[in-house]
């Protein structure tokens, strides 16, 4: 293998006991570069992510903002994020030409790892941030190997080969869902939807052909009608039938959801509360966390705590609705609700990021569903397909 030459950082992150160590030194070797431990021996930081966030935050900004900018890290960012999470505030730290890897073993692996060197309680504790590191990770795009079935051999190795992908601007796949497989090129993503539609009320998933090419040509229609009235959304390009490119960026862990009327989650989740169907006097802004199986919806206050401004996500995203309500209406068609997702480019700009399409919104027709619900409601892929074309006709 010809190994790249090392020209930004590689950053290691998991919790205790997943190899880091050992793996930064086999890079160290491999690489010719100088390995960076930002946290070892600071008890006074680990003091303060419990204490005083805001001053931990700061800190950990000026202890990493200290070193080069070239060589492997044995932790960097995730690290304090996973106690104090405001991504925003670390971005101005990260590269477009940086590595990182989120490194994993399951948790009795890492217990027998650790239980020679540990309190019982630090042990535990490993176990109970293992979920907020692989959460931001994935926030982050990080790379995942597991590296309780791989030699550090076998994992040095790929870990070289994505760099090489990385710093020569090789397209690399960096996360694949039920929707949709993302990959990353340079400065960009390139996004490749998948023919599934998928309901988790419903506990339905299903492949229907062709859907994947209207999401594609719909989507790009409304986000063009975002643009041209100077909504902060991705700089889409379409690329296939069924992919685009737009700003390489981190998704937040949260969307927001905009309802006229009560339907949806709304009538199933809070039976008794609306009648279904009920208009709202104004289009409500709410606030999930994306998790599996069901998102939850949480507080402003969570929103706030997080770093971000609720406020300045609900008026863009309330401008989003009214701008593509005013699209439908013209066509035809009444918008009842739609989801967005917002994520932050490499400049730290936050825009809506995600696909805007009927896969994400439930549009209406004479009585008529124009979106999932048809899906949902088993009407049949005829129809999907027929209704889903009718759609973008009118649009056109």
């Amino acid at each position: 293998m010809v190994l790249p030459k090392l020209e930004s950082r590689i950053m290691l992150e998991g919790p205790n006991g997943v190899g880091k160590s050992s793996i930064a030194r086999m890079l160290s070797q491999r690489l010719e570069a100088e390995v960076y431990a930002p946290f070892s021996g600071r008890k006074d930081i680990y003091e303060l992510w419990f204490k005083d966030p805001s001053a931990a935050m700061s800190l950990s900004i000026e202890i990493l903002e200290s070193l080069p900018n070239v060589g492997i890290f044995d932790r960097y960012h995730l690290t304090p994020q996973t106690m104090i999470n405001h991504p925003l505030s670390f971005l101005k730290l990260i590269s477009d030409r940086d590595l990182l890897v989120s490194l994993d073993a399951d948790i009795e692996t890492l217990r027998g790892r650790l239980s020679s060197k540990s309190e019982p309680e630090d042990v535990d504790s490993e176990g109970f941030y293992k979920p907020h590191y692989y959460r931001l990770a994935d926030n982050w795009n990080a790379m995942y190997l597991q590296t309780d079935i791989m030699t550090v051999n076998e994992i040095v190795d790929v870990i070289i080969n994505r760099y090489h992908e990385v710093i020569s601007g090789k397209q690399h796949k960096i996360k694949e869902g039920r929707s949709k497989i993302v990959y990353r090129k340079s400065n960009n993503m390139i996004v490749e939807l998948k023919p599934s539609l998928d309901s988790v009320t419903y506990h339905r998933s299903e492949n229907v052909v062709g859907t994947e090419v209207l999401r594609n040509s719909i989507c790009e229609k409304f986000i063009r009608a975002l643009q041209n009235n100077s909504i902060d959304v991705i700089d889409y390009n379409r690329l296939t039938s069924n992919s685009y490119s737009c700003d390489y960026c981190y998704s937040l862990p949260f969307e927001v959801i905009v309802k006229k009327t009560a339907v949806g989650t709304t009538i199933t989740d809070c039976p008794g509360l609306f009648y279904p169907n009920m208009p709202f006097k104004k289009p409500i802004v709410r606030f999930d966390y994306r998790c599996d199986p069901k998102d939850i919806t949480i507080p402003r206050d969570y929103i706030i705590n997080y770093g971000l401004d609720p406020e300045k996500l609900e008026n863009t995203s309330s401008n989003a609705f009214n701008v593509l309500q005013d699209l439908l209406k013209n066509a035809g068609y009444e918008l009842i609700d739609l989801c967005f997702v917002y994520g932050f480019t490499l400049d730290g700009c936050i825009k809506i990021i995600s696909e805007i399409s009927p896969d994400g919104m439930r549009i209406r027709k004479d009585g008529q569903s124009y979106d999932k619900d048809l899906f949902r409601n088993s009407y049949g892929d005829d129809c999907i397909i027929s209704n889903w074309e009718k759609l973008l006709e009118d649009l056109s």
